[in-house]
């Protein structure tokens, strides 16, 4: 019997899908993130073909990222890269002395590498081969040299002519060039990783809101297709003037990391234009200048205070410098001057969730994205606002769909992270952490969290680093001296772990940035009760109670410290009897467990 002719045609359909699936049955790596123009080149061909996120490649499989684009491919192994524009990189797998070995062969480009597995993944270049030993570097080649940029942990480097071999370690970096030997220097790493930073964006993506020249570049990039609204405004033709065109060709370029070329698109504008000093504000912020991005936010809102896309960049810096309540005033008037403006109703969410208030976030997170259920911050927020009210399910949900909008955020990895870890999957909530820590390399809070994970997996030397390294991003952050006193206790290091609490409890109100002052006593509550146990570990019972009992009266219904107290024999001397300790116990947990199940 012959078969139909619509079934034949869908069996042919089929053919080349199944034959890449067996292709790549043995994978070695996946897409996570792409923004711009990805190519893919399989194995014994040699036509480029685009590829998209969710994408696998095996051995002899090569990857090429074009200009303006950008991506993130996680190895099988668990390794992290993220690469730049003008990228080319194959993979390859090689058994040497029993052992195999993923190899990833630059040809040309950038490459930031996360990897916390000792051994299993080497790196080539024509100048230089990296062998990784569990850290976190940069490559970057070019066709005369190429530059290894050590971040933490060791690579071991071996030049081809002459042939030399050094240990490149943390803020190390060496150069490679043809006939001269291995070069090494101290560096700032953050310095190598300028091109992934994450820059928000703050303007209202509705395509009504920009000229009618603009909106086929505004539609492909709410669809995610930043390489489409490039050609957009390429085929409008160069010398465009219009300050609207600048100011948006100015945060599209910043969307994939063109920091300079940004520079330049705003500096077309008038030095009096509120927009231009709103962007220079947001790029003080990213990069750190919290002085600046103040200066320049209160000049974009004198100069232009009936646009909310000002407002948002003022909110951006008022927030890097710990004025939670003038952020929210910020963004309250960016609502009042535009209302339908979902992306200022979003960021007004997210400060009413750091103020505590999650009802209030709750309604303006659903608000934005009735507004505009297809921008991803709006998805995002509403996630957090999930998680807040102790609904990670709901949470993930937003997330996943906040990462299908915009692969290249890394708010709504962390947030998925860290919803998959209050389920119990610490490993897939790990993961997550890791492609958010790729995203955006210069974020301390999700460096903390990050070592936060490993911590939970008991991987000590990745939580150290991680710590670490959120120290030094953000000095003034206690979250990561907190998290790192919890690892060096529970690692019987208590003398280590009273001086990074000590600093954690200095810094506390640093952390104004994401805590109102309900929200900060918490955290000191949190600390107090954690000092007051690494007190005690060290024999101090007299501090220990003290401590106990200054956690208990900041923060009444903080578990911790009731059961500290509940448990230390000094308190139930003073009690006189058993009794009274076990109620105090018991009402703890009743009064505050909901409570403290919601805080990470």
């Amino acid at each position: 019997m012959a078969l139909p002719a619509a079934v034949v045609l869908l069996v042919l359909m089929a053919l080349p899908v199944a034959a890449a699936a067996a292709v790549c049955e043995d994978w070695l790596a996946t897409v996570l993130s792409v923004q711009g123009r990805i190519e893919v080149r399989r194995a014994g061909d040699v036509q480029w073909l685009e590829t998209k996120a969710g994408e696998r490649f095996c051995s002899g499989d090569a990857i090429q990222i074009h200009d303006r684009s950008r991506s993130v491919v996680r190895l099988r192994s668990g390794a992290v890269l993220r690469l730049d524009q003008n990228t080319t990189i194959s993979f390859r797998i090689e058994k040497e002395d029993r052992a195999t070995w993923t190899w990833i062969d630059m040809v040309r480009g950038v490459v930031h590498f996360i990897s916390r597995v000792r051994g299993g993944l080497k790196v080539g270049t024509p100048f230089v081969n990296g062998t990784v030993e569990g850290t976190e570097f940069v490559f970057d080649v070019d066709p005369d040299r190429a530059i290894l940029t050590v971040f933490e942990g060791t690579v071991a480097a071996e030049s081809r002519t002459p042939r030399d071999t050094v240990s490149v370690t943390s803020g190390q970096s060496v150069t490679a060039r043809t006939g001269q030997k291995l070069e090494i220097k101290p560096v700032t790493p953050r310095d190598a990783v300028q091109w992934a930073l994450y820059y928000p964006s703050v303007l209202d993506s509705r395509p009504d809101a920009f000229p009618a020249s603009l909106r086929p570049s505004v539609e492909a990039y709410r669809k995610g297709d930043v390489a489409a609204a490039f050609a957009a405004l390429d085929r409008l033709g160069p010398g465009i003037t219009d300050p609207a065109f600048l100011t948006y060709h100015a945060v599209l370029l910043l969307s994939v990391g063109r920091v300079a070329e940004a520079r330049t698109e705003i500096g077309k504008l008038a030095d009096g234009d509120g927009r231009r000093r709103a962007i220079e504000s947001v790029i003080a912020v990213v990069q750190g200048d919290k002085a600046a991005a103040m200066s320049r936010g209160e000049e974009a809102v004198k100069l232009l205070p009936r646009s909310a896309a000002v407002w948002i960049a003022r909110s951006y810096a008022q927030q890097a410098n710990f004025d939670l309540a003038g952020a929210r005033r910020s963004l309250e008037e960016a609502v009042k001057v535009e209302p339908r403006n979902a992306l200022a109703r979003a960021r007004l969410a997210e400060i009413w969730l750091s103020l505590g208030k999650v009802r209030d976030a709750v309604r303006e997170a659903s608000e934005a994205v009735r507004l505009d259920p297809d921008l991803a911050r709006t998805q995002t927020v509403l996630g957090f606002a999930h998680l807040a009210e102790l609904n990670p399910k709901r949470a993930r949900d937003a997330f996943a769909r906040a990462t299908a909008l915009d692969s290249a955020d890394p708010l709504p990895r962390l947030g998925l992270g860290l919803a998959r870890i209050r389920q119990g999957d610490v490993a897939g909530g790990r993961e997550e952490l890791e492609t958010a820590a790729s995203l955006d390399p210069g974020n301390s809070l999700v460096r903390s969290y990050l070592g936060k994970a490993y911590y939970e997996e008991r991987q000590d030397k990745p939580a150290g680093d991680e710590f670490a390294r959120a120290k030094d991003l953000d000095p003034k952050d206690p979250t990561p001296w907190y998290y790192d006193a919890i690892e060096k206790q529970s690692a019987n290091r208590p003398v280590e772990a009273l001086h990074d609490l000590q600093r954690a409890i200095e810094l506390n109100d640093n952390r104004a940035v994401y805590r109102s002052r309900l929200l900060l006593d918490e955290d000191l509550a949190a600390r107090s009760a954690s000092l007051a146990r690494i007190y005690d570990d060290l024999g101090f019972r007299q501090l220990a109670l003290a401590e106990g009992s200054k956690s208990v009266n900041t923060d009444p219904a903080n578990a911790s410290a009731h059961r500290f107290l509940a448990d230390t024999p000094a308190a139930r001397d003073r009690a006189g009897e058993r009794s009274a300790a076990v109620a105090v116990a018991a009402t703890a947990q009743r009064q505050s467990r909901p409570a403290e199940a919601g805080r990470e």
